[in-house]
C-alpha cells in the first residue's frame, strides 16, 4: 500500500513539473509574440527560443519564430549582412517544415502556406539554384500549366542566365502554339533591343543597332504579333506592340535631311517611313475599334471629354498621298533598276574593251 502511495505521489510531481513547464513554455512564447508586434523579430526568436528549451514538441512556437525569421530575412539586404540573412533564411526554413511536419491533419491550404513562405525565403535569400528547381520540379509535375514557363524563364533571368530563359520563352510557343499569350511573351522579349536609349542623339530608337538590325528584329517581332492574332483577331495587346514595331520600323529607314540631295534609295526610304508610320497609326485605331470606342474630339484635351473615348493621333498620311505614294514608289523602284541595268551594261562593255586591247 505504501509502494503505491509512493508512486501516486511521484507521478503527482512529475504531472506538476510538466504542467508548470509547459506553462512558462506558453508565457514565453507569448513575450515573443508581443515582440514580434514590435519588430524586435531577434528578440521574438531569443523568447521562441527558451521556449524550444521546455517545450521542444509543440507546433504553434515553430510557426511564430519562422515568421520572425522570415521577417530579418526580408529585412537584411544589404550584401554586407548576406551571413545573417542565411542563417535567418535556414531557420525559417527548418521552422516553416516542422510545423507543416507537426500538425495532425494538413489541409491543402497548409501545404499552399507552407510553399508560399518558403518562396519570399528563397527569393529573398538569393536562392537561385533552389528556386529552379522548384519551378522546373512544378513544370514536370505540371506539364498543362502554361504560366510555369513564364516563371521559369523569369528565374532563369534573375540568376543571370539569359539563354536558358530565351529557350523556355521559346518552348512555350512549341508547347502551347494556340496560345497568343505565348507569342505575345516571344514578341515582347524580342523587341527588347529596339528599346530607346537616352543617351543617343535621337532618343526615339536605340542608335547602337545599324537600321538594317532594327528593321530585321522588328520584321521578327511583327511576325510574332501576326502570328498571336491569327488565333485571336481581337487579342488588343498585340496591336499595341505592333505599334510601337512599325514606328521602330519607320526609323530604320535612312535620309538625309535635305530633300534636293535624295538619292533614289532615300526617296524610297521617305515611303517606306511613312507607310510604316501609317501602319503604326492603323495599329492603334484598331484597339479603339475592338473596344468600340469613338475618337476623342482633337480640339479638346482629355479631361474635357465628355464621354468615354480613343485619344488617336491625326492619321499621318492622307488617303490621297498614301495613292501617291504608291504610283512614286513604283516609279523609283523602276529607276533604281534601270540605273543597275546601265552600270551593269557598262561594267560589260569596259570589260570587253579591255580584253580587247589585251590581244
Amino acid at each position: 500500500m505504501r509502494s503505491i502511495l509512493a508512486a501516486v505521489a511521484i507521478s503527482a510531481t512529475l504531472l506538476g513539473a510538466s504542467g508548470c513547464t509547459k506553462i512558462k513554455a506558453r508565457d514565453l512564447i507569448r513575450e515573443g509574440n508581443s515582440l514580434y508586434r514590435d519588430s524586435l523579430y531577434s528578440e521574438a526568436i531569443e523568447k521562441y527560443n527558451e521556449a524550444e528549451t521546455l517545450e521542444p514538441d509543440g507546433i504553434t512556437l515553430y510557426w511564430n519564430r519562422a515568421c520572425a525569421a522570415e521577417s530579418l530575412v526580408l529585412k537584411l539586404k544589404d550584401p554586407s549582412k548576406a551571413e545573417s540573412r542565411r542563417k535567418y533564411a535556414d531557420l525559417a526554413l527548418s521552422d516553416f517544415k516542422t510545423w507543416l511536419d507537426r500538425l495532425e491533419a494538413p489541409e491543402e491550404r497548409d501545404r499552399e502556406e507552407y510553399e508560399k513562405h518558403r518562396l519570399v525565403i528563397l527569393k529573398a535569400d538569393e536562392r537561385c539554384d533552389d528556386l529552379l528547381n522548384y519551378f522546373l520540379n512544378e513544370h514536370n509535375k505540371f506539364p498543362e500549366r502554361e504560366e510555369l514557363y513564364a516563371r521559369i524563364a523569369k528565374q532563369y533571368d534573375e540568376c543571370g542566365r539569359t539563354k536558358e530563359a530565351d529557350e523556355w520563352i521559346v518552348k512555350r510557343t512549341v508547347d502551347f502554339p494556340d496560345s497568343t499569350r505565348a507569342y505575345m511573351a516571344l514578341a515582347i522579349r524580342r523587341y527588347e533591343p529596339l528599346w530607346p536609349d537616352e543617351e543617343c542623339e535621337n532618343p526615339q530608337f536605340n542608335c547602337n543597332l545599324e537600321p538594317t538590325e532594327r528593321l530585321r528584329i522588328a520584321d521578327d517581332v511583327l511576325r510574332l504579333l501576326n502570328k498571336a492574332n491569327e488565333i485571336d483577331p481581337k487579342f488588343r495587346d498585340a496591336y499595341t506592340w505592333r505599334s510601337m514595331a512599325y514606328t521602330q520600323r519607320a526609323f530604320s529607314h535612312p535620309f538625309s535631311d535635305i530633300p534636293e540631295d535624295h538619292t533614289p534609295e532615300e526617296k524610297l526610304n521617305v515611303i517606306y517611313q511613312r507607310e510604316d508610320l501609317l501602319d503604326a497609326w492603323k495599329q492603334a485605331k484598331a484597339r479603339c475599334d475592338i473596344d468600340q470606342l469613338p475618337e476623342c474630339n482633337p480640339d479638346k484635351p482629355p479631361e474635357e471629354q465628355t464621354e468615354q473615348c480613343c485619344m488617336l493621333a491625326p492619321r499621318p498620311v492622307s488617303i490621297e498621298d498614301q495613292a501617291l505614294d504608291t504610283q512614286r514608289k513604283e516609279e523609283i523602284k523602276a529607276e533604281i533598276e534601270a540605273a543597275k541595268q546601265a552600270a551593269l551594261e557598262d561594267a560589260g562593255k569596259k570589260k570587253k574593251k579591255k580584253g580587247k586591247r589585251g590581244r
